[in-house]
């Protein structure tokens, strides 16, 4: 009986008026003729623990010169598209702290060029994992262009 209630009904859902389908523009209020821009996503630090430095690594900027590069831009998201926090030279020394989950960005706090030696807050742990808030500059880099180092 219930079979028979349901065969008798489907044909009138199928006629019924279709709200929200296609390329109803109305639904989300704007007609997606703009692209898609990514925001910024903050570098996390302290995600080994806290029994670890906030940032697990110490890198280096690499390969520029093969490709023509002469700088790396550090990026506000790990995109592309994301606006550019700075640029980094040849050999600049960075806090590796996370990373993209398709391993293609490091996640970066970026010591003063005039002092890379620079702890940045970053050498010793932190309690718990959390966005990395200064005092220096921090963003995302390709992975392609960071040699991790030993410090």
């Amino acid at each position: 009986m219930k079979l028979l209630a349901l065969a008798l009904c489907l044909p009138l859902i199928a006629c019924s008026q279709s709200r929200g389908v296609g390329n109803d523009t109305g639904l989300f209020g704007s007609d997606n003729s703009t692209a898609m821009a990514p925001g910024a996503r903050a570098v996390r630090i302290g995600e080994g623990g806290p029994t670890f430095n906030a940032c697990a690594t110490v890198g280096r900027v690499v390969n520029l010169s093969p490709s023509g590069e002469t700088t790396l831009p550090v990026r506000a998201a790990p995109f592309v598209e994301a606006d550019e926090v700075t640029r980094l030279s040849n050999n600049a020394r960075i806090y590796v702290c996370t990373r993209s989950i398709d391993q293609r960005w490091q996640g970066v706090v970026v010591p003063p060029a005039d002092a890379p030696d620079t702890d940045c807050g970053v050498l010793a742990p932190v309690e718990s994992p959390r966005s990395y808030a200064g005092p220096c500059k921090s963003g995302w880099v390709a992975s392609a262009f960071v040699q991790l180092t030993a410090g």
